[in-house]
C-alpha cells in the first residue's frame, strides 16, 4: 500500500535559494450506493507529482505530492485498518517523517460547491456503509476509550478540551493559522481562479468523509503531532471539465495550507 510513485516536478525548477520541501498526503474514496464513480479518487490521481510557488521572502516552495495509488472503500473498518498502514508506509519511506500536511478528498453529491471542513465530529456514525455496518465500533467506541473529544479540529498538539469547545461554538481565537477560518478561505480564494464557489463548512456528514478526518486527526494527535489534516468536499460529477476544476482547487488549497499553517506560522 506503499507505493505512491515517483514524485515529477510539473512546473519551473526551483530557484538557488529554496526552503525545505513539504510533503503532502492525499487520498480519495471509492465508489459507493448510487455513485458508481467517485470524482474525489479521479481528482487525486489528476494532480502533478510536485510543483514550485513562490515561498515566504526570496525562496520558493517544492511542495510534493504523494497520491495515495487506491481508493480507500467507502467503510468504516477500512478507514480504520488502512489510514494507520498508509502513514506507517509514508513514514518508512521518508525517514519516519509523518506527511507535512494531509488532505483526504470526498463528494458531497448535492453540493455543486467546494467546502472545507472545518471540525469533525467522534459519535453519531449511524449512516450504514458499503459492508451494511454503523460506525460505532470502528469509530466512537474505540474513541471515547481512548479519552478523545466529542470534536476534533486542525491545530496544534494537545489542544485542551475547552479550546476544542470554543472552536465548536466558533468562539475560538481567529488570528491564529488554525483551524480554517476567514483568512484561510481568502488565501485559498486566491490562488484559484476568480467565481469559483469555495466555502468553509461546519458540518462533514457524520458519515466516512467526517470518519475519516476525525480518524485523522485522532491519530496524529495520539502521536503528538499537529493537526495538518483538512477535508475537502467536491461535487459528485466526474466529467473532465469537473476533474480538471476540482485539480485547480485542490492544488489552490494545497497552497493556502502551507501559506497560513507552515509560513505564516512560522513567521508569527
Amino acid at each position: 500500500m506503499g507505493d505512491y510513485g515517483p514524485a515529477s516536478n510539473h512546473s519551473t525548477e526551483p530557484s538557488l535559494a529554496t526552503a525545505p520541501d513539504i510533503s503532502v498526503l492525499i487520498t480519495g474514496f471509492g465508489p459507493f450506493k448510487t455513485n458508481l464513480v467517485n470524482a474525489s479518487s479521479l481528482i487525486a490521481k489528476s494532480l502533478p507529482g510536485s510543483f514550485t510557488f513562490p515561498g515566504p521572502g526570496p525562496t520558493d516552495r517544492r511542495v510534493i505530492l504523494h497520491v495515495h495509488p487506491d481508493p480507500i472503500p467507502v467503510a468504516y473498518s477500512s478507514v480504520r485498518e488502512s489510514l494507520p498502514v498508509i502513514l506507517n508506509d509514508f513514514a518508512t519511506a521518508n525517514q519516519g517523517r509523518r506527511p507535512d500536511l494531509v488532505i483526504h478528498i470526498g463528494i458531497a453529491s448535492p453540493r455543486l460547491y467546494y467546502s472545507v471542513e472545518h471540525l469533525a465530529h467522534r459519535d453519531d456514525y449511524n449512516i450504514t456503509d458499503i459492508d451494511g455496518r454503523s460506525g460505532y465500533e470502528d469509530g466512537e467506541k474505540r474513541w471515547k476509550e481512548l479519552g478523545l473529544p466529542p470534536i476534533l479540529c486542525p491545530g496544534k498538539a494537545f489542544v485542551a478540551i475547552k479550546e476544542q469547545n470554543d472552536q465548536r461554538s466558533h468562539k475560538g481565537p481567529k488570528s491564529g493559522p488554525y483551524p480554517p477560518e476567514g483568512h484561510f478561505l481568502e488565501t485559498w480564494k486566491a490562488n484559484a481562479s476568480s467565481g469559483l464557489d469555495l466555502r468553509i463548512s461546519h458540518d462533514a456528514g457524520h458519515y466516512l468523509c467526517d470518519f475519516i478526518f476525525y480518524t485523522s486527526m485522532a491519530l496524529a494527535t495520539q502521536q503528538g503531532q499537529d493537526r495538518n489534516v483538512l477535508f475537502l468536499h467536491v461535487p459528485g460529477a466526474a466529467e473532465d471539465a469537473d476533474v480538471e476544476r476540482g485539480r485547480e482547487i485542490t492544488l489552490a488549497l494545497i497552497k493556502a495550507m502551507v501559506t497560513c499553517w507552515i509560513d505564516e506560522k512560522h513567521c508569527a
